[in-house]
């Protein structure tokens, strides 16, 4: 078993607080002050380890994190309001979620573009 560097652990600790915190101020809203602030930059963290390689997102797994952002934006953008019982939570949720992610995925599309281009030459 391949030991996991101190980094990349966390990296994955910062990417589960950053959900926990997303899951508690979107059932709770107010409880969590500047939480839009804390959650992008942890998602900014995430990005930066990640593309320096020493986080928990490496360039073998963007492709798949870059799919799933895209799938939670489109969700996202949605009126998750409106569903029934649930709406007034998720809705938030997915939103401080959303928020998380988005640095992190610009960084590594970024990486992930320029590896492309770079390639060639």
């Amino acid at each position: 078993m391949a030991k996991t560097s101190t980094w990349v652990k966390a990296s994955g600790w910062l990417f589960i607080i950053g959900i926990l915190i997303s899951v508690i101020a979107g059932l709770l809203p107010g409880t969590i002050p500047q939480v839009g602030t804390i959650l992008l930059l942890l998602g900014t963290i995430i990005g930066i380890l990640g593309v320096i390689g020493l986080g928990s997102i490496d360039i073998k797994e963007a492709d798949l994190f870059l799919l799933s952002v895209v799938a939670l934006m489109a969700a996202g953008s949605g009126n998750l309001d409106q569903l029934p019982v649930i709406g007034q939570w998720v809705g938030p949720i997915v939103l401080y979620i959303r928020t998380l992610v988005v640095p992190a995925a610009v960084l590594i599309a970024l990486k992930a573009i320029w590896q492309a281009g770079s390639t060639k030459f």
